[in-house]
């Protein structure tokens, strides 16, 4: 009754408390968007992290392998000169033997 006699109107108090929903509704709303905005920042930057890892590792891969076949052609070269020796070594070994043989008689 009090109110009547004010003339309070409650349709106007409803759209009010409506009106100050919507702004704290849009103001959660855009506070929201700029965290997922962070999030996604964070996000991209991660996944330029690991892409640049990933094509460090990539390079670090080629260049073991270009390394793995330059130490497989030292290794073969290295065992041909090893068996070029034993070659040399068992001839000079025969010719010794021989030497000694001769020589002995």
């Amino acid at each position: 009754m009090a109110f009547a006699r004010e003339d309070v109107n409650f349709e106007n108090i409803k759209r009010a408390a409506d009106v100050e929903m919507l702004v704290k509704n849009m103001v959660q709303t855009n506070n929201m968007i700029a965290h997922l905005k962070d999030e996604q920042f964070e996000m991209r930057n991660e996944i330029k992290r690991r892409d640049e890892t990933i094509s460090k590792l990539e390079d670090d891969i080629r260049l073991l392998k270009k390394e793995k076949r330059w130490n497989m052609l030292w290794q073969n070269s290295l065992e041909d000169d090893i068996n070029h020796i034993q070659i040399v070594l068992l001839v000079a070994g025969v010719i010794n033997i021989l030497f000694t043989y001769f020589m002995s008689r």
